[in-house]
């Protein structure tokens, strides 16, 4: 399972709604979903950023189309971001470094709880942040499915970017 994150700008396709969608609404109708910012504008479009685990960015995508339709708002546009946890890389890299450390002493398990020290505490600083691995621009197609396109990075390609989460 992997995370993702959806910014979603959607707009009211009822003209009289019966439910307030809002951060509290949204935790209660998805499962493993963070919400991070549930706006609302003067004219009663919705900006819905989150974060959910899911298998894939169609399973988002099919979850919150879901929670918008059954709060009255269709798919304006947003973009979904996939994320990753970089607490294996941290684990490897300050592993290695508390490694090498503990080596400078010339004892075998100096070195060796160095390296557990280091690898651990690269995996819980790894965990806490998120690498992007691709973004991608989400619109409505007018026979009801998505177009997912990739979103240039600052570097002009289409190749994912490194950003923090």
């Amino acid at each position: 399972m992997s995370s993702y994150r959806a910014v979603l700008h959607l707009t009211p396709t009822a003209r009289w709604q019966h439910a307030i969608l809002d951060s509290h609404s949204v935790l209660e109708s998805l499962a493993a979903v963070e919400a991070h910012q549930v706006a609302t504008d003067q004219w009663g479009n919705v900006t819905l950023d989150v974060t959910l685990n899911r298998d894939d960015h169609q399973a988002v995508l099919n979850d919150l189309f879901v929670l918008a339709q059954q709060f009255g708002y269709g798919l304006l546009n947003g973009e979904i971001s996939k994320l990753v946890d970089s607490a294996v890389e941290g684990a490897i890299l300050t592993g290695l470094g508390g490694g090498a450390l503990g080596a400078t002493s010339n004892n075998g398990l100096v070195a060796l709880i160095a390296a557990a020290g280091g690898a651990l505490a690269g995996w819980i600083v790894g965990s806490s942040l998120k690498r992007v691995e691709v973004v991608y621009e989400v619109r409505p197609n007018p026979i009801g499915h998505w177009i997912l396109s990739p979103r240039l990075q600052h570097g002009g390609s289409a190749d994912p970017g490194v950003a923090w989460a």
